[in-house]
C-alpha cells in the first residue's frame, strides 16, 4: 500500500473514525478508507469546508485550516494544503486525538500528487 492509503488506514483506526478521505480543492475523491460498504460522505465535507470558507471571507476572519462539526455525527475537515483536504467522520472518538493524527501524517497528505 502506498504511504497515502497508510496514512488514511492510520486515522480509520482511530476510536469513532468511520471514514477517512482526501479530497482535492475541486472536490474530488482522491483516495478513502472506511467502513465496508459506506459510501464515503465527501460531498457533505465539501459542502461545510464550503460554507466555512464562505463566512470566513464574508466575515473577514481570514483563512481556514481546520473545521469540526458535532452532533450525532462528527466531522473533522483538515485543509493540508491548498489543493489536499482531509476529512475523517463518524461519531464518538476524542476529536483531539483525530487532531494529533492528522497532524503527524500532514506533510503525506499535503504532498500526495494528482
Amino acid at each position: 500500500a502506498s504511504m497515502l492509503q497508510r496514512a488514511l488506514a492510520g486515522l480509520y483506526r482511530l476510536d469513532g473514525v468511520q471514514q477517512a478521505m482526501l479530497f482535492d480543492d475541486s472536490g474530488s475523491l482522491l483516495a478513502s478508507v472506511g467502513d465496508e460498504g459506506a459510501i464515503p460522505p465527501v460531498d457533505h465535507a465539501v459542502d461545510v469546508l464550503s460554507a466555512a470558507l464562505e463566512a470566513a471571507d464574508a466575515l473577514g476572519l481570514g483563512a481556514i485550516y481546520e473545521v469540526w462539526c458535532e452532533g450525532k455525527e462528527r466531522t473533522m475537515i483538515d485543509v493540508a494544503s491548498p489543493t489536499r483536504v482531509v476529512a475523517l467522520s463518524g461519531s464518538g472518538g476524542r476529536l483531539a486525538r483525530w487532531r494529533h493524527a492528522i497532524d503527524r501524517d500532514r506533510r503525506i497528505f499535503a504532498t500526495t500528487p494528482q
